[in-house]
């Protein structure tokens, strides 16, 4: 133990960077920092506009860009080597993609009332005249973030004004996000554990019908594991690259849907624990583990405040807007406040949201299945998971789950709804893969593959051998007519 802790000591005091030891890095880190000043200085100035010409959001994804570029540079190649188990996950990938895609136009049906709102917002608002757009650095519709609607507008553009032109991009960011889910456990678990959690997020019917609904919710499941996966790798391999990219998926996630404001709080866990992991293993040296880890996590937020700078002024300017939907689904009111049955509500909260995984299902019209998030085996899976992950200490998913229940269910109106859960799916497919990896590592493989075979087939014949046939309620509504009628 003495000489591997003092392996580890040698290793960061011959590889900790030294910003401004010569001009090059000197150079780095003056362009990361006149981004920022560009990005807060559009920020600021059209923090209150409703309108904008339309070069600020160029200006702005070149600024990104040269500060990501910038920052890599400086961190140098990344130390990846090839693994045969790639091929097996791009299959998967392909897979993924194929379920999220067939019949898009009319597998789950039609489209749900606000899938016509982002249509719409989109075609009316984003670059319909030559100088004029609506300001992508703002809240626009339901107080969601209107540079979504940009990505919107160009699916449209290049696919056609139709329901597969607005779906696309969701089903795009289901696919990465079993890319970005597979990378994340295997970083803080085994890719033994990745690949289970990827089998099982690929046919998982929740995680598949959102990623065919055109509403950004989706991408919470695909940045939240972007935010985690590089900065930890990068951290454990000594490269600073990771932060970068893991700063990128924080600036650029608080564009999308606010459920994955809880990636935040998970990163700051996550920076929390390798600091207690600082406290065990370098007693001698933490003051020099601490000043490398305060600088990987400084290279982070640094580029995270240069990609979200302008959405921020906007939130600190405008908080009214900003906050609006927030406070409109907020369950606890001031009028259930005074009603003297808070006790009694707080427990129904309990009860409905903690139940979502395996009891309670969705009572909105966007998925309302009628079943819980997880059905047949799964369910008692991911409760095996679940408190097996809190014995061996494996927090992370556990705290995953339990802030979306909190978040995402305690504190909003009628829980469960799917909608504000969708977060928590790389977790759900994580906690479902522990118990099958202990089982591969006992020896019991056949009964994993069987475990796995049974959940994905159960979910897919759900999905498509059930629900879509029932006829879905909400998703009833035909694209938005474009141009739109007089």
């Amino acid at each position: 133990m003495g000489r591997k802790g003092s392996g580890l000591n040698l290793s960061l005091k011959e590889r900790l960077p030294e910003y401004f030891s010569d001009d090059q890095k000197a150079m780095q880190l003056i362009v990361a920092v006149a981004c920022l000043a560009v990005t807060v200085s559009i920020g600021y100035t059209y923090a209150d506009h409703i309108q904008v010409v339309g070069w600020q959001l160029w200006t702005w994804l070149v600024s990104v860009l040269i500060a990501a570029l910038a920052l890599l540079a400086g961190a140098g190649r990344p130390p990846l080597t090839w693994q045969r188990s790639w091929w097996w996950l791009a299959g998967l990938l392909l897979l993924a993609l194929l379920l999220r895609l067939v019949l898009i136009e009319t597998i789950p049906g039609g489209l749900h009332v606000d899938e016509v709102g982002t249509a719409d917002f989109s075609l009316r608002h984003v670059f319909i005249k030559p100088q004029e757009t609506v300001n992508p650095f703002r809240a626009g519709l339901a107080s969601q973030p209107t540079l979504y609607n940009y990505l919107i507008r160009l699916s449209l553009a290049i696919v056609g004004n139709s329901i597969t032109g607005l779906r696309l991009s969701s089903v795009l960011a289901g696919t990465l996000a079993i890319l970005a889910t597979y990378a994340m456990v295997t970083v803080y678990q085994n890719r033994r554990a990745a690949l289970f959690a990827a089998l099982l997020m690929t046919t998982y019917h929740y995680h598949v019908h959102w990623s065919r609904l055109g509403l950004n919710n989706i991408w919470d499941t695909f940045w939240v594991p972007a935010m985690l996966a590089p900065f930890a790798w990068g951290w454990r391999k000594n490269w600073a690259g990771g932060a970068v990219l893991a700063g990128l998926a924080v600036g650029l996630s608080q564009y999308f849907y606010m459920g994955n404001k809880i990636g935040l709080l998970l990163m700051a866990f996550v920076i929390l624990r390798f600091w207690q992991e600082g406290r065990v293993l370098l007693r001698g040296n933490r003051q020099l583990y601490n000043r490398r880890l305060l600088i990987y996590t400084g290279v982070m937020l640094l580029m995270a405040v240069i990609v979200a700078a302008p959405i921020f002024f906007h939130a600190l300017r405008q908080p009214d807007v900003y906050f609006e939907r927030s406070r409109m689904v907020f369950a606890f009111s001031p009028e259930i406040l005074a009603s003297g049955e808070v006790l009694k509500f707080a427990w129904e909260q309990i009860v409905y949201s903690a139940g979502a995984f395996t009891a309670m299902p969705d009572r909105t019209g966007f998925y309302g299945p009628g079943v819980p998030l997880l059905i047949g085996i799964a369910a008692p899976l991911f409760a095996i998971g679940f408190f097996w992950a809190i014995y061996k200490r494996r927090y992370l998913p556990a705290l995953w789950v339990g802030l979306t229940v909190v978040l995402g269910g305690f504190f909003m109106q009628d829980p469960p709804s799917s909608s504000h859960f969708v977060v928590a799916i790389p977790a759900v497919c994580w906690l479902m893969a522990i118990p099958l990896a202990w089982l591969v590592e006992r020896g019991r493989w056949q009964w994993a593959v069987l475990l796995v075979g049974i959940i994905m087939v159960t979910d897919l014949v759900y999905y498509f051998g059930y629900y879509v046939p029932n006829e879905p309620r909400d998703l009833i509504h035909a694209f938005p007519p474009w141009p739109p009628v007089q």
